[in-house]
């Protein structure tokens, strides 16, 4: 079997091209790295996917082709349809229509079409073509094609569907053997060159592999709608200076996301600077001192992590500076209103990213335990297979852990598994040899009671579910927010003091007295709220 030096994926939008394609491969003796059906609302994600398991080109066609082309910046070799193709789907509408001379039209994507020129006297017909560059001018086209008064129209099901309301009679566009070829030829040239050795200088040769590997945004593999709708608002937001605001409170996607929106920022050629801050210190100096991570940054990003812990002077001197700076936030807390004077927050709270916790999605966990089995399969030489009850039975587990704990757990599995298919028993043994007990499926009244989440800073779950996620937008945040009133005593004090301070400019003896509490005791919950 004949590798190609890159990943080859294939997606296409029919089981015919499909099987198609999959003879060619074995007739060739050739083998890619990743073939699928797919539907063509679906192809960015689709796309984005076979990019994250390693896809260097795409092979695709039509509508998908533009699609992904558009959306992507991986290499994409199109299936275009050849002459003899058309030619034996003009002779088969002769046969269709039993007319000398017939007036047959070609409604398609004008990316998909070859050189018509001559075919009309070479078949014996009247060619018409009607070649559109986007879905919805299909129907309009194939409707033009029937005032055109035509005996048959060749297309695809939307134009079909047209011809046959009409009443006109209709044969479906289909691709042929050596179009099929003629795409896996180019495709596997194409691949020659990631190595160096097609011919191509060493600087093109990285940029091709960076446009294989990193093209995608983000470089971890995702398939929910929740998922694609942060990524789709950080890819927005990442065009611009605006601050971006990343909450994750489980997980470490948010660097994957930050290093991501750097790069597509116009700073991208310069510094991705990061300071995490740490509860009860100041880092003041360290971010905006003469030596200071914000001066490091100053034509690049800056990127603090875990807000939550930065001091009350650094959160006055960073809203001072936010409007001249590149930005990204990051906090673990859903509760962030309590952490942050009002002004920062509001600042904030209007760019937010809400990165989705596993718990939330659990219809990708069974998407992300297939693709963690196969990369361990290759990792330690051990092919193990979930069978269909096994999946099931891991998209039932809590994960509170998130993608580290999955992957983590399965790495065991494949590690000590002493059969080939695992089977339900395996997953629940494990799983409570782990971590004690097993647990019921995510969303039950048991799962939200457990301490797996993220805890507020008076020892209360924060709220999983305040949806900041891809919209992001300050009214749906409140909103949330207004749903889940109830907050902790602790967290309702820790505020409280928060908006003090601010209102007294940072002077604690005046916020003291406002408070009615003695200077000592405000230093003590001070610490204790971590607000300094």
């Amino acid at each position: 079997m004949r590798y190609a030096v890159a990943n080859i994926a294939l997606l296409v939008p029919n089981d015919e091209l499909f099987r198609l394609t999959h003879d060619v491969l074995q007739e060739q003796q050739k083998r890619l790295f990743l073939m699928k059906v797919i539907e063509s609302e679906r192809a960015v994600m689709e796309a984005r996917q076979a990019i994250n398991q390693g896809a260097d080109i795409i092979i695709a066609r039509g509508l998908q082709a533009t699609i992904i082309k558009q959306y992507t910046d991986i290499p994409v070799v199109e299936i275009v349809l050849s002459r003899q193709g058309v030619i034996d789907m003009l002779e088969r509408a002769k046969r269709v229509v039993h007319k000398s001379h017939p007036h047959i039209a070609i409604v398609t994507f004008k990316n998909m079409a070859c050189d018509l020129s001559g075919l009309d006297e070479q078949c014996g017909v009247h060619l018409h073509e009607y070649f559109v560059q986007n879905p919805e001018l299909l129907r309009p086209a194939a409707m033009q094609a029937i005032e055109d008064k035509v005996d048959l129209i060749i297309g695809g099901q939307t134009v079909l569907t047209v011809a046959d309301d009409a009443g006109i009679p209709s044969i479906f566009i289909t691709n042929t053997e050596d179009a099929v070829e003629a795409a896996i030829r180019e495709a596997f040239q194409l691949a020659a060159t990631f190595d160096g050795t097609g011919g191509l200088p060493e600087a093109t040769y990285r940029k091709a592999e960076t446009v294989g590997k990193a093209a995608s945004f983000v470089n971890f593999p995702y398939s929910c709608a929740r998922m694609q709708a942060a990524v789709t608002l950080a890819e927005q937001l990442s065009e611009t200076d605006c601050p971006k605001l990343l909450i994750e409170p489980v997980g470490r996607l948010y660097r994957a996301f930050a290093n991501a929106m750097h790069n597509k920022s116009k700073h991208s050629q310069e510094k991705l600077v990061e300071y995490d801050c740490i509860a009860g210190e100041s880092a003041y100096e360290a971010l905006f001192g003469r030596l200071g991570k914000m001066n490091d940054a100053a034509k690049g990003t800056m990127q603090i992590n875990f807000i939550e812990h930065l001091d009350l002077r650094s959160q006055k001197k960073l809203l001072e500076i936010l409007m001249f700076r590149n930005v990204i936030v990051v906090t673990k807390k859903t509760d962030l209103r309590t952490y942050l004077l009002p002004e920062l927050y509001e600042r904030l709270i209007a760019f937010a990213i809400r990165i989705p916790m596993l718990m939330e999605t659990p219809e990708e966990i069974p998407f992300l335990a297939d693709i963690y089995m196969r990369r361990l399969a290759e990792q330690y030489g051990r092919y193990h297979v979930l069978t269909k009850d096994a999946m099931k039975t891991i998209a039932g587990l809590r994960w509170d852990g998130g993608r580290i704990q999955l992957e983590s757990f399965l790495e065991r599995l494949v590690i000590t598994a002493d059969h080939r298919s695992i089977r339900p028993d395996d997953i629940t043994k494990l799983y409570a040899t782990i971590y004690g007990t097993e647990t019921l499926a995510p969303g039950t009244e048991a799962d939200r009671s457990t301490d797996g989440g993220a805890m507020n800073a008076g020892g209360q779950h924060e709220d999983a579910d305040l949806s900041v996620g891809g919209t992001a937008e300050a009214d749906a945040v409140r909103s949330d927010v207004a749903a889940h009133p109830v907050l902790s005593v602790q967290a309702m004090e820790r505020e409280r003091i928060v908006r003090v301070l601010a209102e007294c400019m940072g002077s604690r003896e005046k916020a003291a007295e406002k408070l009615g509490i003695s200077k000592t005791t405000l230093w003590r919950k001070l610490r204790q709220y971590q607000i300094i």
